[in-house]
């Protein structure tokens, strides 16, 4: 039994450890990235007040030995933590891309559920008048599983939207905000399936425990890296979000007259000459560009660009550029045979030799070196 509590408090320690280590990250992370929005660095504090419920949790648990007073009394601890904790860190991946609706949603069937879990712990308390509240615990743990379904699920068809606009606009595959996503839902699994099994199935608890603390590291590392790179997707987002707001402000009317409106003659001209100018310059080399940030830089809005491309051109933005970068990346590999991938993905505008490679592959079926060899004779 000794044994067993020492090394119960050895885990609870480790535990402990690691979220103040993910909080303190965090913290000093904020000083290496300056190049950030609003909605990340709010999103960066309601981490470390997660990563903060979680090291008072372990703490608590340490002091007082609540896992060795019984698993119902540890669970109940849990639940009380964690609930709050999990609602954060759901909510992070929300804060990011969801719009005002959606996170005013996510916000009040949170916090209508924290209410309802303290109710039951309060009415627990008082009907068994110690933390062994066997049904009370049960009630707390079905409430916690519920809403966090809800938190999944609900803003999940906006979070898909966002993930493939931000692939299909910025005409690159955005590594770090899909790893973000992912680990996000990872994360969710997870803490969810951790609070079942405070609930019905203790023996395995240490284990999905020790997942989930892995499901943290990889969560916020991933958040971090992100912040590196949050400024090649926030604009898009942004631009998502606010149309989202503007229609629902509207009653989902927003911009149906103007999405039907043809571009005349004179509108297709003066975009075709602001492309042509873009394209000479070699525009389409900084791998950044996305059809928002192309817009402001033409001087149109970002609606008559993708408008003039699908009329124009018959395909979406993300195609329309990789075509381009895929052109020019086919000119320089036959008038410069001495160049490396490298060099042409970087000059051509794609993220890295692999997605160049890729999209030379999916074109043409050959890698570049390939299709340099069938094609330097013609």
């Amino acid at each position: 039994m000794q044994e067993t509590n020492v090394l119960l408090v050895a885990l609870q320690t480790g535990a402990m450890t690691i979220s103040m280590v993910m909080g303190a990250i965090l913290v000093i992370s904020r000083f290496q990235q300056p190049d950030t929005n609003k909605e990340y660095e709010q999103t960066r504090w309601l981490l470390v007040v997660a990563m903060l419920l979680l090291t008072i949790q372990y703490a608590l648990q340490i002091l007082y030995g609540f896992r060795a007073q019984g698993d119902d009394v540890g669970a109940v601890i849990n639940i009380l933590f964690y609930s709050p904790a999990a609602y954060i860190l759901s909510y992070s991946s929300v804060a990011l891309v969801g719009s005002k609706r959606i996170k005013k949603r996510y916000v009040q069937v949170s916090t209508l559920n924290m209410a309802l879990i303290l109710l039951c712990f309060a009415i627990g308390y008082y009907h068994y008048g110690s933390l062994h509240m066997d049904m009370a615990m049960k009630a707390m743990g079905v409430l916690f599983v519920v809403s966090l379904l809800f938190c999944v699920i609900y803003p999940s068809r906006q979070i898909k939207k966002i993930k493939k606009m931000v692939d299909e606009e910025s005409g690159q595959m955005q590594i770090q905000f899909s790893i973000f996503l992912k680990t996000s839902n990872f994360l969710m699994l997870m803490l969810g399936l951790f609070v079942s099994l405070c609930i019905y199935y203790l023996p395995l608890l240490a284990i999905v425990g020790t997942l989930e603390l892995f499901a943290i590291l990889l969560f916020i590392t991933s958040f971090i890296t992100l912040g590196f790179n949050i400024h090649n997707v926030s604009q898009i987002i942004n631009e998502e979000k606010e149309e989202e707001e503007i229609k629902d402000a509207n009653d989902n009317t927003y911009n149906k007259k103007e999405e039907k409106k043809m571009l005349n003659l004179e509108q297709r001209e003066i975009i075709r000459k602001k492309l042509e100018l873009w394209r000479n310059n070699h525009g389409y080399s900084s791998s950044d560009i996305n059809s928002a940030l192309l817009a402001v830089r033409l001087g149109l809005s970002k609606r008559m660009l993708v408008q003039y491309i699908k009329e124009v051109e018959g395909k979406t933005f993300r195609i329309w550029l990789s075509d381009i970068r895929l052109e020019e990346a086919k000119r320089m590999i036959i008038e410069h045979g001495d160049y490396s991938n490298e060099t042409i993905a970087e000059a051509c505008g794609f993220s890295s030799r692999n997605y160049l490679q890729n999209k030379f592959k999916d074109a043409t079926g050959l890698t570049p070196t390939e299709w340099r060899d069938a094609n330097k004779n013609k």
